[in-house]
């Protein structure tokens, strides 16, 4: 018998390459041993809050991610990825000789760039263990930033088959050997579970007059919006006090204030986290224990909870704020294209809505949202996809299970 060992790596550029990394680790085949390896570039976390709050940085950081700019920032950074690998394969080689039983290595890369510096580097580790070695990549937006196209992956995962196409195109300009596949956006098991008995449906308090509407808002690893989350929190308790807050974020020295101020404020309850892994459990348990509502938040990686539906335990109603950086522009038109949420043209039912960047006018909205009848229709349990939504393979709760099985296909034997 075969026995593979797994190997998971991630970067602590934000919360989403872990929240995925997360969701398939927790996926695996039954009893496969399991290495969660974190990124030791602190360059990548530096870059990523500073491209996220600094404006300048902000500027170079949009103007970098397209056309003849991405091309020349997508060089420069793969090749010193590349140069600086040597850390990365000390620490594989390591893990690898420390498992002499395992035959079969499956890397899973949930950040390109531990991708690239395993990608150059996998052919030696190879040479040097006597490993049989594929690197999966997942790529985790719905953005076809010329980055996540990675020399040496085995297989690399898309949220959607318009991504795939334009990486399929850039692959074969830049002479790389590209292969993909389409699958639903890898969720956590909890956040894609029908809601327990016990806990009823959202749908019911939003056709009370009375009842308690839990609001999540989760804050991102750079800490990006502080004072906008804070005055809208303030404006939705002026107009009404039905609103629970419950507001997730990672102690740091550029949180401690805005911790203390929301911690004053009525119906705030404010869960802080140590750490990147710790953010995650809480916001899990957060969902696990309480039936949230509405979520307010950035159009990262949670945009993707709108492909589950209002029935499971993460189908809140998505408030999306302002869009920062590319990738967060391009889920919003992946939910856009699934008529998941409204752009020119009316939908139905959608599963997200854009609030505005003023928090004053976006209070107003939620709470219209409330009284006009938006987010009973928004959480109503027959809501259903469509079947060109569903036949798409791109929407659906079984992203994890289906990352697996594809890999257990094309490498399994």
């Amino acid at each position: 018998m075969v026995v593979k060992l797994l190997i998971f790596t991630y970067a602590p550029a934000g919360l989403g390459h872990l929240r995925v990394t997360d969701a398939l680790a927790e996926s695996r085949p039954n009893n496969s041993q399991y290495v969660l390896l974190g990124s030791i570039d602190r360059f990548v976390t530096w870059i990523h809050r500073f491209t996220s709050i600094n404006p300048f940085g902000k500027y170079v950081f949009l103007r970098s991610q397209y056309g003849v700019f991405e091309d020349i920032f997508t060089n420069f950074y793969r090749t010193v990825l590349i140069m600086s690998s040597g850390g990365v394969f000390k620490q594989l080689k390591e893990i690898l000789l420390h498992n002499p039983e395992c035959e079969d290595v499956w890397i899973i890369a949930t950040h390109f760039g531990m991708a690239h510096q395993i990608g150059a580097t996998k052919e030696r580790l190879i040479r040097e263990t006597g490993k049989k070695i594929k690197l999966i990549v997942q790529v985790t937006d719905d953005t076809y930033q010329h980055i996540w196209c990675v020399q040496g992956a085995d297989l690399t995962f898309v949220p959607s088959k318009f991504v795939q196409t334009k990486f399929e195109k850039y692959a074969v300009k830049q002479k790389i050997d590209f292969v993909s596949e389409v699958i639903p956006y890898p969720l956590s098991g909890l956040l894609t579970r029908k809601l327990p008995k016990g806990m009823g449906d959202r749908q019911k308090v939003f056709s009370e007059k009375n009842g308690k509407i839990n609001v999540a808002i989760p804050i991102s690893g750079a800490a990006v919006g502080l004072s906008y989350f804070m005055d809208l929190v303030q404006e939705l308790v002026k107009l009404s006090d039905r609103f629970v807050f419950w507001i997730l974020v990672k102690k740091s020295p550029f949180t401690e204030m805005f911790i203390s101020s929301m911690s004053k404020i009525k119906n705030v309850n404010v869960l802080v986290g140590k750490n990147d892994i710790q953010m995650i459990e809480l916001y899990e348990l957060l969902y696990g224990k309480n039936l949230i509502h509405l979520e307010i938040t950035k159009p990262s990686e949670q945009a993707f909870k709108a492909i589950i539906y209002p029935t499971a335990v993460g189908g809140s109603v998505l408030l999306f704020t302002t869009s920062v950086g590319r990738q967060e522009k391009e889920n919003i038109r992946f939910l856009e294209r699934h008529h998941l949420m409204p752009n020119s043209h009316p939908v139905a039912a959608p599963r997200a809505i854009r609030i505005s960047i003023n928090p004053k006018i976006a209070a107003k909205f939620i709470k219209w949202g409330v009284n006009s009848g938006l987010f009973r229709k928004m959480t109503s349990p027959s809501l259903k996809f469509s079947k060109k939504c569903l036949s798409s393979g791109e929407v659906g709760p079984g992203g994890a299970r289906l990352f697996w099985k594809r890999v257990e296909k094309r490498f399994g034997k």
